[in-house]
């Protein structure tokens, strides 16, 4: 058996095993099991020197209970002394009240009486009056003394201050420094004292502090006695022991005779050389146990034996209670523990080695035939069997290996058949996959996106077509990047912006960031890119996803849209102004006409009050363009032949333009019709004209073309362009050219270029265009020209009606009748009052349309009112029409604004009213007068848009 090497091996690992288990326990367990016992050992002398401690406290708080009762008990006794001296000098005041003895007598007796009774430890009782003098008192040194001259060490008088507690509260207990009869050194006392008002004394006894601590002194020495005997019960292991010292190094209570009651302040720690009180007062302060050596009885003067004593400081009483054991004491236990364990373990190795052997042999037995049989197989011989016929698990083994051998031989001539249809099989599946991933690039490569795979060292493994195009500019192979770093396939400079997202996205964390860059084509170019981190199975990124998307269109429409935004802003801005502008040139007009009316006669005014007047129709003319710009001007769409519109205007610009430039407007057989205003369209293309003409000094060629254009999708221009039927009106130059600076604030009100300009002529086209729901563009650059391309909504061609006249300012009717006038600015008011009057009119005003419906219920007399559109108050102007048409139907209305109002806007029942547009001229208010008594369901006529 010994000569089989399994046996060899299976025993004599089996042994090393057992030999190095047991050897580790014993290693590993003893130790710790030796230190554990010794902890348990130095446990419990803590828990003792714990419980002592205990002790100790409980003595203290008994000590102090004591004291309290000792102390409570004198002022009961106290108080029942000075009761009894109170019944004294009540019976020495009776017997002179039944005429015994006199009044002095009894005061003389009382006063006697009471110095000589003394009581316990030589005690007294003492009375003074209310001004602190001592009346009677058995010391003759303080009797019948002034009391406010007695003070304590500190100078401070105190008899006065028990008189005032006295009177105030009747009793009291007081504790001051006072010396015992027939001794000169003071002693704290307390005092208890008793106000007699009927006789104006203070009448006290006290006791001695000191008694009160002799008795706590003589209770704390029986409980040390007690304490002493009770620790020379106590053993820590076999011989240590508790002692207590105090902090004057005076050894109270130790188990040693020579030691106890002695000042060992001075004993050295043979070791240190230092004094072993010190040592043991430091070891209390550091809550750590103090290590030394010391001889043993048996062994005295020999100081070589470690000695361990933890130490606690007893505020209460001051002491230091100590422990004192030796450390080979506290050892001695888990050392005979380990000797134990040891002869254990020896026991159970020769054991289990023994039954080892058995099991060894039992087993590898049978092996041995297992593995010759093996052995046979291996050299070809399938017909070999084991012949081993056992009920256990090494029977199952070699029958399950005899059928092995048996299943083997059918098996071998079906698995050569298999793996020729699995060979097919795979070939076929390899093609398949083949087809997948070609499917699967020519998806990737298919969408807009650009799409990539970056290692975790930023090498490129995988690119769809649109990332090579994005990066490179070409339509090259994905395959010629794969394996190259990332900051070559993107250039350094795109790299440069990119590199800091991929590293922090390598670092696991999801990025999206934008970025410009000029594309190998040329064009600048904004991509949003988002990163997403590829995670390993540790959770580190170990690559990383990239998908890139070309915004460049969404970045220019959205910066198309905050433009329109800002303008849109700013318009509104112009209009508020132009409104104030307005009512402020209303006045000016208003008043200017009315002097030159009224002085006409006088001579050299004229000269003055022409150019003023032509000063402020200019305004007007400004605050128009501000109101176009705002798109709050009023504005009468229709139908219009925007070819005709163009031919027609071009007859004009011929005429104002100079030599140099030439004018082209296309074919005459275009048909284009817009929805929009004919007067104010007109208006805009001359603007552009002459700003066309304006940008080109040098001469040049101005084309303006006209063509109905369909939009499937919407197009870039102001503001994005939804889909549909639009009339296109393109308006180009050769002239200079917009630079990019100035073509940012080109719509902006009062920015110009011009050193004679006013700033209007683009904003009032802007605002016109937006007005009538429109949409415009400049395209221009530096010395390349001017493209302004504007779109209106398309309209049918409708047939054109005939406009009805005005009437003439003499078909007034209403000279010598009663005018409300409803205007809240009060110069604005003033001015048409004047006008009104100049015609004939009685005046009645107010200024607002609350006011006016008050008149107008009170005043029947009223034939006519002229309001202004907006006003303070709950009733605007047109409100105060309804209410007017409503309640008072024979009452002519006159509207007045500075704003513009649509006719979409404008009620239906009022479409009879005329509406006067601030500022205008006297000739305008009498055609608006005229009008009223005008019939039909259009908006009224606007008057004052141009003065």
């Amino acid at each position: 058996m010994f000569r089989s090497r399994l046996f060899l091996r299976t025993f004599s690992a089996l042994v090393a095993g057992i030999i190095s288990m047991a050897a580790a326990i014993y290693l590993f367990s003893v130790p710790l099991i030796q230190e554990t016992a010794y902890d348990i050992e130095l446990n419990a002398s803590q828990t003792i020197l714990d419980n002592v401690f205990e002790m100790a406290s409980k003595i203290q708080f008994n000590l102090e209970a004591h004291r309290a009762l000792a102390l409570e008990g004198h002022k009961r006794q106290l108080k029942n002394i000075v009761s009894m001296a109170t019944g004294y000098v009540a019976f020495n005041d009776n017997r002179a009240k039944n005429g015994e003895i006199s009044y002095a007598e009894a005061r003389r007796l009382m006063l006697e009486g009471l110095r000589t009774f003394t009581y316990g430890n030589n005690d007294y009782v003492w009375v003074m009056d209310y001004k602190a003098r001592l009346l009677s008192h058995p010391d003759p040194q303080f009797q019948d003394v002034d009391g406010t001259k007695i003070t304590d060490s500190q100078g401070k008088t105190f008899l006065p201050e028990i008189v005032a507690i006295a009177q105030r509260d009747g009793e009291g207990y007081y504790t001051y420094p006072w010396s015992r009869l027939g001794r000169k050194t003071p002693s704290q006392k307390l005092s208890y004292f008793r106000n007699l008002p009927d006789y104006g004394l203070i009448i006290g006894s006290g006791v001695y502090l000191d008694d009160v601590e002799e008795e706590v002194a003589q209770r704390k020495a029986a409980a040390i006695e007690d304490l002493r005997q009770a620790l020379r019960n106590i053993r820590i292991a076999r011989t240590g022991y508790i002692y207590i010292f105090d902090a004057s190094d005076h050894m109270l209570i130790h188990p040693s005779a020579n030691l106890e009651n002695t000042l060992f302040g001075s004993l050295p720690n043979p070791v240190s050389g230092q004094s072993i009180a010190k040592e043991l007062r430091e070891a209390a302060a550091s809550n750590k146990p103090l290590y030394y050596k010391w001889d043993k009885p048996t062994d005295q003067g020999n100081y070589v034996y470690e000695k361990l004593s933890w130490v606690r400081h007893f505020e209460g009483f001051d002491w230091y209670i100590a422990s004192s054991v030796y450390t080979e004491e506290l050892r001695r236990s888990s050392d005979i523990l380990g000797d134990r364990i040891l002869k254990i373990s020896i026991a159970v190795l020769l054991l289990a080695s023994l039954s080892g052997y058995w099991a060894v042999r039992t087993l590898v037995r049978p092996l041995n035939q297992l593995a010759a049989t093996a052995m046979r197989v291996r050299s070809g011989d399938l017909s070999a069997t084991s012949g081993i016929r056992r009920d256990d698990e090494i029977g199952v083994l070699a029958a399950a290996f005899d059928g092995m051998i048996g299943r083997l031989r059918a098996s071998i001539t079906v698995l050569d058949s298999h793996v020729r249809s699995r060979t097919v099989e795979l070939e076929s599946a390899q093609a398949a996959l083949t087809e997948i991933e070609a499917r699967q690039r020519l998806i990737l490569n298919a969408i807009p996106a650009a799409i990539a795979y970056i290692d975790q060292q930023q090498l490129v493994r995988f690119a769809n077509a649109r990332w090579i195009q994005l990066v490179r500019g070409t339509h090259s192979d994905p395959n010629g990047v794969l394996g190259l770093p990332l900051a070559d396939c993107m250039g350094r400079s795109a790299y440069a912006v990119v590199g800091p997202q991929v590293e922090k996205t390598l670092a696991g964390h999801q990025t999206t960031f934008e970025y410009a860059y000029v594309s190998p084509a040329g064009t600048p170019t904004v991509i949003k890119t988002t990163l997403i981190p590829e995670f390993g199975p540790d959770g580190e990124a170990v690559a990383l996803f990239v998908l890139s998307l070309d915004i460049t269109d969404e970045k220019e429409t959205e910066r198309h849209l905050l433009e329109a935004q800002r303008l849109k802003a700013v318009g509104q801005l112009s209009g508020g102004l132009a409104h104030d502008f307005n009512n402020l040139l209303s006045i000016v007009i208003g008043n200017l006409s009315a002097a030159r009316d009224k002085f006409a006669t006088v001579e050299g005014l004229t000269p003055y009050l022409e150019p003023s007047l032509r000063a402020a129709y200019r305004g007007a003319d400004i605050t128009n363009r501000l109101l176009a710009f705002a798109r709050q001007q009023p504005l009468a769409p229709s139908a219009v032949d925007v070819c005709a519109l163009v031919r027609e205007a071009e007859l004009l610009l011929r005429r104002s333009m100079p030599p140099g430039i030439t004018i082209d407007v296309g074919s005459d057989e275009c048909a284009c019709h817009a929805f929009v205003d004919q007067g104010q369209l007109t208006n805009a293309v001359v603007n552009l004209a002459f700003n066309a003409r304006d940008a080109m000094p040098k001469g040049g060629t101005l084309s303006i073309s006209v063509q109905a254009r369909h939009y499937q999708k919407a197009m870039p221009f102001d503001e994005p362009v939804p889909p549909g039927l639009y009339a296109e009106i393109r308006i180009a130059d050769t002239g200079q050219g917009f630079a990019p600076e100035v073509l940012a604030r080109a719509f902006e009100p009062f920015f110009t270029t011009k050193a004679q300009g006013s700033g209007l002529g683009l904003s009032m086209v802007y605002g016109f265009v937006k007005q009538s729901r429109g949409f415009i563009r400049i395209a221009s650059q530096p010395e390349q020209g001017t493209i302004i391309t504007i779109l209106l909504p398309a309209a049918e061609k409708v047939e054109e009606a005939a406009t009805a006249a005005l009437p003439a300012p003499e078909a007034i009717q209403w000279q010598g009748e009663l005018v409300l006038l409803v205007e809240d600015n009060e110069d604005v008011r003033h001015m048409i009052r004047g006008q009104l009057t100049d015609q004939g009119l009685a005046v009645l005003e107010a200024s607002s349309g609350d006011e006016a419906a008050e008149l107008l219920e009170a005043v029947p007399d009223i034939a006519l009112v002229v309001s202004d559109v907006l006003m303070p108050g709950n009733l605007s102007g047109i409100d105060l029409a309804r209410r007017v048409r409503r309640y008072h139907p024979a009452v002519g209305i006159v509207l007045l604004s500075g704003f513009a109002l649509e006719a979409g806007e404008w009620p239906r029942e009022l479409a009879d009213v005329p509406l006067l547009r601030k500022p205008w001229q006297p000739q305008q208010l009498l055609q608006a007068l005229a009008g009223t008594r005008r019939d039909g369901g259009e908006p009224p006529p606007v008057l004052s848009d141009q003065i």
